[in-house]
């Protein structure tokens, strides 16, 4: 499964359904990309500092589209207006599936797969999550 890191407090707005564009400076090379864990992590990966082995999957998301990045977009990208730059691009995020229970793993830059053993929890929890949800549905 793949997965994207996005740092902490954004992770969480786009959780929470209070952000749905993530602005980033490059495109995906295709779209849409479905089923994608978000990974929050509290360290801005760069080229130097490329991993935050204290990461945690938060949602499942879908990223839709990527268009330039407009300065009315601020609001729906988690910052102010203030906070624009010319030359970004935004990525429009639907069908956010929020976690009820954070899952452990390692953040990296870009999209990138889960470890076996990351798939293997995540798995864990969105079964118990799925069943629970079938389980108040009959009763």
């Amino acid at each position: 499964m793949k997965a994207i890191s996005i740092l902490y407090p954004w992770g969480n707005m786009i959780a929470n359904g209070e952000k749905n564009l993530e602005i980033r400076s490059w495109h995906p090379d295709t779209l849409p990309l479905k089923n994608i864990a978000l990974v929050q992590n509290n360290i801005r990966l760069t080229k130097e500092i490329n991993n935050d082995p204290d990461g945690q999957i938060i949602a499942i998301i879908d990223i839709i589209s990527s268009r330039p990045w407009k300065k009315e977009d601020c609001k729906k990208s988690g910052c102010e207006e203030s906070q624009f730059s010319e030359g970004f691009l935004a990525w429009e995020i639907k069908n956010v599936r929020k976690l009820t229970q954070p899952i452990k793993a390692v953040a990296k830059r870009r999209f990138y797969d889960l470890s076996e053993i990351e798939r293997n929890n995540l798995k864990l929890v969105v079964d118990k999550e799925v069943i629970t949800e079938i389980y108040q549905f009959m009763y």
